[in-house]
């Protein structure tokens, strides 16, 4: 089809089409209908400088946006009308009491194999994983070689592991 201005006559020959389009997306004939309209107003609304070559294609992308958009302010609304017993039906119980416990019992492991640790290497591990300072930055701290910061903290990694390490993880 050729260029063409918006005019009643879109209206009258692709209606029934972009009526069908959203009806079939939505299931609801009344919104389908509010849709169409809003489409339409928006077509005879557009600046006309630039001619609509097809206007089908154009007509269903416009519907299309105006499905999203009103999907959006639709689904934002009754986000804030849920009663609170369907709240707590969203909810993630991944992180129940028994994950939190899990959590708890790895950090006192954790926390325990440090308190086992020579001090050095624990204050190694504290500056460098902890506290996030660079190797250069603890030796300078401990007054130590780069490389033997480097040494306790590989040890303290080690140690850490193997003290936390269960055959379930």
């Amino acid at each position: 089809m050729t260029s063409q201005p918006p005019t009643p006559a879109l209206y009258a020959e692709y209606t029934r089409k972009i009526q069908r389009y959203l009806w079939l997306r939505t299931g609801d004939t009344e919104l389908a209908a509010d849709l169409t309209q809003e489409c339409f107003t928006r077509l005879l609304a557009r600046d006309g400088d630039v001619p609509i070559e097809r206007p089908l294609p154009y007509l269903y992308t416009l519907a299309g946006h105006l499905l999203t958009d009103h999907r959006r302010r639709h689904e934002t609304w009754r986000t804030g009308t849920l009663a609170p017993e369907e709240i707590d039906s969203l909810l993630d119980h991944r992180a129940g009491p028994d994950a939190l416990y899990e959590t708890q019992r790895k950090v006192d492991d954790i926390q325990a194999a440090l308190a086992r640790l020579p001090a050095r290497s624990r204050r190694v591990f504290q500056l460098c994983r902890v506290e996030g300072h660079t190797y250069a930055e603890a030796a300078r701290a401990l007054r130590l070689s780069v490389s033997s910061v480097q040494k306790h903290l590989a040890l303290a990694m080690r140690y850490i592991l193997d003290q936390t390490h269960t055959d379930d993880d």
